[in-house]
């Protein structure tokens, strides 16, 4: 009887004991799986939290890029006003202007040659002052490396008028020529980065002085080269004449600009800024007054701008 009542107390503290078993492994497993999902909550929470991290710093850079073409915006809408400003100050019928269709609009180019030198420094000052943009056809100057960078900096065309301007040895050959021509161009690329492919053949396209060093024909041998190799060439419909002497009279290359360009829809204005040319500096506040008045906006050459070729 004893070891009866023995037996069942064995058995059933077994059953509290596997009961509880149970129970505790059922506990354990719902905390794993419990777990498990406040772990897969956690990473969505950090991954979204990362995106957001992403965007904020892309709305930042956004937010900084907008404020700085708002920023050079304003400074164009400046300059802007400030060159109306100037053209109504100089009597200029500035809403006539902009009201014309583009096919009345008249364009003077002007363009300089044999430079630079110290007139150069004072043509690109005038320039600046007035919001205009020219065409600097240079030559290979040792000491004034930091105006081809200024030239360009500016907004102007840089563009190549030979090393030399010697006709003796620019005329010699169409080797000659080219090998002239690739010393400057290699100079002002190795100061600028810019590789001109605007060109102006000193005398002209036209001229008859290469005739007596490389024969005649010579020119048409150049220009067919010239050409082939990608070059444009650019000559002039309006002569200021400062060439015609050592140092011409203000007022002749004022009237000569002014009296050539009217008659011209399209002004390619030939003027120089080699170091004797102090009247040409002197005239180019009348001249540029003078286009105004007779209708002009400025621009400098590119390569969409139609060539004036005599040849």
């Amino acid at each position: 009887m004893k070891r009866r009542k023995r037996r069942r107390r064995e058995i059933f503290i077994a059953i509290i004991f596997f009961i509880s078993a149970i129970g505790l492994f059922s506990t354990a497993g719902w905390v794993h799986v419990k777990n498990k999902e406040q772990n897969e909550v956690l990473k969505s929470i950090q991954e979204k939290a990362s995106i957001l991290e992403a965007s904020k710093e892309m709305l930042g850079i956004q937010l900084k890029e907008a404020k700085e073409k708002n920023h050079q915006l304003t400074k164009q809408m400046q300059e802007l006003n400030s060159e109306v400003t100037l053209l109504k100050s100089q009597g200029i019928d500035v809403e006539r202007l902009l009201n014309e269709d583009e096919s009345d609009k008249k364009y003077a180019y002007l363009t300089f040659d044999d430079g630079p030198s110290q007139n150069t420094i004072k043509i690109l000052d005038f320039l600046k002052l007035n919001n205009i943009s020219a065409t600097f056809f240079v030559t290979k100057k040792t000491d004034y490396e930091e105006l081809y960078k200024r030239i360009v900096d500016e907004g102007h065309t840089l563009a190549l008028h030979t090393t030399t301007h010697d006709y003796a040895q620019v005329y010699r050959s169409v080797d000659s020529f080219f090998e002239d021509l690739m010393t400057v161009s290699d100079y002002v690329k190795s100061l600028t980065g810019v590789e001109a492919k605007i060109i102006r053949f000193p005398g002209g396209s036209n001229n008859t002085v290469s005739n007596r060093y490389g024969g005649v024909g010579l020119m048409d041998k150049i220009i067919s080269q010239v050409k082939e190799k990608g070059y444009i060439y650019y000559d002039w419909n309006v002569d200021s004449t400062d060439a015609s002497r050592a140092r011409q009279d203000k007022n002749v290359i004022v009237d000569s600009v002014l009296s050539q360009a009217k008659y011209q829809k399209e002004a390619n204005i030939l003027m120089h800024d080699a170091a004797g040319k102090g009247t040409t500096v002197e005239a180019l506040p009348e001249i540029v007054k003078g286009l105004r008045e007779q209708g002009f906006s400025f621009k400098a050459i590119t390569s969409e701008t139609t060539p004036v070729q005599f040849k």
